[in-house]
């Protein structure tokens, strides 16, 4: 546990990040429709991968599959530096794919298993908060070094400098112990891969707390995405060169990740879990709307909000899922949380960058708004709805007509979990 933030402060300093679409643009060439098509390249490992992931890490230890995680984000660095075609990028996205599929969801498990041994699991959402705000720190830090080395060495060469820190968190990750596991009433070891994703899809299927917040939190997640893609054509447009600056500019909304993070346990205490992630819809498509309205520079205060809703997001939804699901079922879980909204990528990156390369930029926040706003608010009121009414606190005003709450109230099942599920309400 002492490891953990170290561990993620180290494998977070990802120096490419601030330059990597002006990198993929400039120096291997791709142009911005080209550059969101090799992103199915990357949504596909993370779409199918994160469930037999998840399920290869319940089998065979969290440890192990962290450890292999950063072996693959060193192997996709060197490629990435070096590749100079459509084709050899799409490679490289595979790999950072294959990356990220092998320790989201798994990282959550294992922190989870290890404060549930040390008889604090109820500690999650502050620790997985403080981790969260730690690797945020050190992306902070990477995104005001990346320009500093950006201008010093140069684009290629900053992308190489990366392969430093996933060394040094690799060797941390080495002195990681595998946390044990609460016994099941099913031989876990003899779960096939297979099985495991069917006996949390089934789980899924019939608690609607958490099917729908699997699903709320995909699209809240894949709303949150294309700021990645346009927060440096959005610097490039306000005409910053790259730089210092280019790159400062972008650490507002990694510091809001970080505030995000650190407050989220403060927020499910005073406001609740339920009620805080409810709102965030309303604030992407907030920021969305002003960024559209408020064309220039100073718009980039915008984009921290979208850093401060990423931040809150993460350990709230997990803890609020973890409280649902059985320890054995846990890390498959998480990963279909992932491989949610990285299925919502699949169709729409393409589309994406044909739509951004064919209009101006306020046009593509405005579009954004109205794509993801009405899919956002339908969900969370399901998710809302089931919530209310697993607690038995689901009250329908009384001018409904009688059929029509008759069809509103459907008793649904109370999730079979291996805790009791306690929330901040």
């Amino acid at each position: 546990m002492r490891l953990y933030p170290v561990f993620y402060f180290f494998q977070s300093l990802q120096f490419f990040l601030p330059i990597w679409i002006v990198f993929a643009l400039d120096e291997v060439g791709l142009t911005f429709a080209q550059l969101t098509a090799i992103g199915p390249a990357f949504y596909v490992i993370t779409s199918f991968g994160q469930a037999p992931a998840g399920a290869i890490a319940d089998r065979f230890g969290r440890v192990r599959v962290i450890r292999a995680s950063l072996v693959i984000y060193i192997a996709f660095i060197i490629w990435f530096a070096f590749s100079a075609s459509f084709w050899q990028a799409a490679v490289a996205w595979g790999l950072w794919g294959l990356s990220m599929v092998t320790l989201t969801g798994t990282d959550s498990a294992f922190l989870h298993d290890s404060l549930q041994a040390l008889g604090r699991s109820r500690d999650f959402e502050r620790q997985a908060g403080r981790a969260f705000a730690v690797r945020s720190i050190a992306m902070v830090a990477a995104t005001f070094i990346g320009g500093v080395l950006a201008g010093m060495i140069g684009l290629q060469a900053t992308v190489i400098f990366c392969c430093i820190g996933s060394g040094l968190a690799l060797l941390i990750a080495f002195g990681f112990r595998e946390p044990p596991r609460r016994a099941h009433s099913i031989d876990e070891q003899a779960l096939s891969y297979v099985s495991l994703m069917k006996e949390t899809l089934r789980l899924a299927g019939k608690t609607p707390t958490i099917r729908y917040s699997l699903i709320f939190s995909a699209l809240l997640v894949a709303a949150l995405v294309p700021e990645f893609y346009l927060i440096q054509p959005f610097l490039r447009e306000q005409g910053i060169d790259i730089g210092w600056l280019f790159t400062a500019l972008q650490a507002p909304p990694h510091i809001a990740t970080v505030i995000g993070a650190a407050l989220a346990f403060w927020l499910a205490v005073r406001l609740g879990i339920v009620r805080t992630l409810a709102s965030m819809p309303f604030w992407v498509v907030g920021v969305y709307v002003g960024i559209a309205l408020w064309d220039q520079l100073g718009a980039i205060a915008l984009f921290a909000v979208l850093g401060f809703a990423r931040g809150a997001q993460m350990p709230l939804m997990e803890g609020y899922l973890n409280r649902r699901i059985p320890s054995h079922l846990r890390a498959t879980a998480l990963s279909l949380n992932h491989m949610g909204w990285a299925l919502i990528m699949l169709p729409f990156l393409p589309i994406f960058g044909q739509f951004v390369e064919a209009n101006t930029l306020p046009t593509v926040f405005l579009g954004l708004a109205g794509f993801y706003g009405p899919l956002l608010l339908i969900i969370m009121i399901l998710w809302v709805r089931a919530d209310r009414q697993e607690r038995g606190r689901l009250r329908l005003p009384q001018a409904i007509p009688a059929l029509l709450r008759e069809v509103l109230w459907k008793p649904q099942q109370r999730p079979t979990s291996a805790t009791r599920p306690l929330d901040f309400d």
